[in-house]
C-alpha cells in the first residue's frame, strides 16, 4: 500500500511541476544565458522537450479519468503551461493567432478573391 501512495505522489508531482519548470526553463533570462553556450542551450532544449513528453501524457490521463475536479483543474493548468513552454521553446517568434491560421495558396479560394 505504501508503494501505491509513492506512485500516486510521483504522478501528482509530475502533473504539478512539469509545466512551471518548463516555463522557467524557457524564460527570457534562461534563454539569453544559454544562447551564448550552445551545449547548455541544447541541454536546456532537450530538458524542456523531455519534461513535456513525460508530463503531458500523465496530465491527459488525469484530465480524462474520473478523479476529483481539483486535480483535473491542476492537470489542465499543467497541460496548458506545458503547451506554452513548448511554444516558447520551439516556435518563439510566431504569434499564437498565426499558428492556427490556414495559409492557402489557392487563388480561387476566399483569400484569393478581392
Amino acid at each position: 500500500m505504501e508503494s501505491l501512495v509513492l506512485v500516486v505522489a510521483f504522478l501528482v508531482a509530475l502533473v504539478l511541476f512539469t509545466g512551471p519548470i518548463g516555463l522557467l526553463l524557457t524564460s527570457k533570462l534562461f534563454w539569453d544565458f544559454t544562447f551564448t553556450y550552445k551545449v547548455i542551450w541544447w541541454i536546456r532544449r532537450l530538458m524542456v522537450a523531455a519534461l513535456a513528453l513525460i508530463g503531458m501524457p500523465v496530465q491527459m490521463v488525469f484530465i480524462f479519468n474520473q478523479i476529483p475536479t481539483g486535480v483535473k483543474a491542476l492537470s489542465l493548468l499543467g497541460f496548458a503551461l506545458n503547451t506554452v513552454a513548448l511554444k516558447r521553446e520551439f516556435v518563439r517568434n510566431i504569434p499564437w493567432r498565426m499558428m492556427f491560421k490556414v495559409r492557402s495558396g489557392d487563388a480561387n479560394g476566399p483569400s484569393g478573391q478581392h
